[in-house]
């Protein structure tokens, strides 16, 4: 993301993208209902913060700076494994402060099962971690969740 007021870069977004040997680029709507109907996403969600980790500990050698992420749970993480202690542990494994590291809830999770979903907002919240709201506009829900 590219801070308006400098056209610096100012925080990177985590996307997943699966490259299969067989079938290629598969975008995420190819794999992640099938891992959200197994309730495995999170195995993937953690990946994603974990490669982050590497890559802030890489660039932290260096002395290089390190940008924010943001990066997407699934509602099935909060069913599926303590997703809070896992953020937790690869936050400490790799030094991380919780301002580095953004979450990002999809609008449709919180329209599902929105009293889970508030519930996990804050929870985040008290962590110390903040909470976006991905794909907003694309449903009908209110930012009312994310202002706990």
């Amino acid at each position: 993301m590219i801070d308006i007021q400098n056209m610096k870069l100012a925080e990177c977004e985590a996307l997943s993208r699966w490259i299969d040997p067989r079938y290629g680029f598969l975008s995420p709507d190819k794999f992640i209902p099938a891992l959200e109907a197994n309730r495995e996403v999170y195995k993937a969600d953690c990946h994603v913060l974990e490669g982050y980790g590497q890559d802030a500990e890489f660039l932290r050698e260096k002395k290089k700076e390190i940008f924010p992420i943001s990066f997407n749970i699934s509602r099935t993480d909060l069913e599926a494994c303590d997703i809070y202690q896992k953020i937790e542990d690869t936050v400490a494994r790799y030094g991380l402060s919780r301002d580095q590291v953004h979450i990002e809830i999809t609008e449709s999770a919180l329209n599902d099962s929105s009293q889970a979903m508030v519930e996990a907002v804050q929870h985040f919240h008290d962590l110390g971690y903040q909470v976006w709201m991905d794909d907003f506009g694309s449903g009908y829900s209110s930012r009312k969740p994310l202002a706990l």
